[in-house]
């Protein structure tokens, strides 16, 4: 069987690299070197641009998941662009971590550190890769990283929106028997009788716009929350983003998706880089 070769995020290589670790099982024997890594003003220097890598390829990531998710959403689709519109959060969160230089690899559980010389590595552990992901981000100080405002309610009692948003794609994506599809979902069904048609998308996202409440609304949070997801990432990388032919080709990609399904080229522009 032939296996497609890949790259794998730069600053988790960086550290494999000055391990010396060229195999995984080399890598899950190094935890304690990892636990007990002192950043020196090398390596600062050094990860200083592949975050900013990192955090651009993951921005492009979010973005494209939240394009194939509203394409397919004025194709009548519903049940993959909840997943997908999750997956635009998710890997827009662990953006926002990298371009704030908050430095994040795996070894079983999640490490991770600030970018400043002199620092170690702490561990966060909770039920999951994506629980885990989570609660890294509550847990890092205002000191670290700008206050998430998608933290600063809940969507209902005891869960976070971005917790919100997991279980629902999980409840689609493991614990349906079916698809919803050709009907909307539940979390869909208001938007769906009010902004199905594809000239609709555009007052859909101005009305979001100017209106971060909705990110706590169940009728909206599923495509409020990625869309202010990305606008915060795209604040957060202007200016820093490294933007090579690839890069730049993705993001016209997306552009020609969201125009194609109807949003006009202003609205589309708020979050592209």
């Amino acid at each position: 069987m032939t296996v497609t070769s890949f790259e794998r995020h730069s600053v988790q290589r960086y550290f494999e690299n000055q391990l010396g670790c060229t195999t995984l099982e080399q890598w899950k024997s190094n935890k304690v070197a990892l636990k007990t890594y002192v950043l020196t003003v090398a390596d600062a220097t050094a990860l200083t641009p592949l975050l900013i890598q990192d955090a651009t390829a993951l921005y492009i990531k979010a973005l494209q998941s939240f394009s194939q998710a509203l394409t397919a959403f004025s194709r009548n689709e519903f049940a993959w662009p909840i997943v997908k519109m999750y997956y635009s959060v998710f890997y827009a969160m662990r953006a926002e971590l990298y371009a704030s230089s908050v430095i994040v690899i795996k070894n079983g559980q999640l490490y991770y550190t600030t970018n400043i010389s002199g620092n170690t590595f702490a561990t966060v552990q909770e039920h999951g890769s994506h629980q885990t992901y989570i609660k890294l981000r509550k847990t890092l100080p205002a000191s670290v990283i700008s206050r998430d405002s998608m933290l600063d309610n809940e969507i209902e009692a005891g869960v976070d929106v971005y917790s919100w948003m997991c279980n629902n794609r999980e409840r689609v994506n493991y614990h349906a028997k079916h698809f919803p599809d050709p009907e909307p979902d539940g979390v869909l069904q208001k938007i769906f009788h009010n902004y199905a048609m594809p000239r609709k998308l555009t007052d859909l996202l101005n009305l979001y716009e100017g209106d971060r409440l909705y990110c706590f609304d169940k009728d909206h949070a599923t495509v409020a929350v990625p869309y202010h997801k990305l606008r915060s990432c795209k604040t957060l990388l202007s200016g820093n983003a490294m933007l090579g032919v690839v890069e730049q080709n993705k993001i016209q990609s997306v552009k020609g998706q969201l125009l194609s399904a109807g949003i006009e080229q202003a609205v589309v522009e708020r979050i592209l880089l």
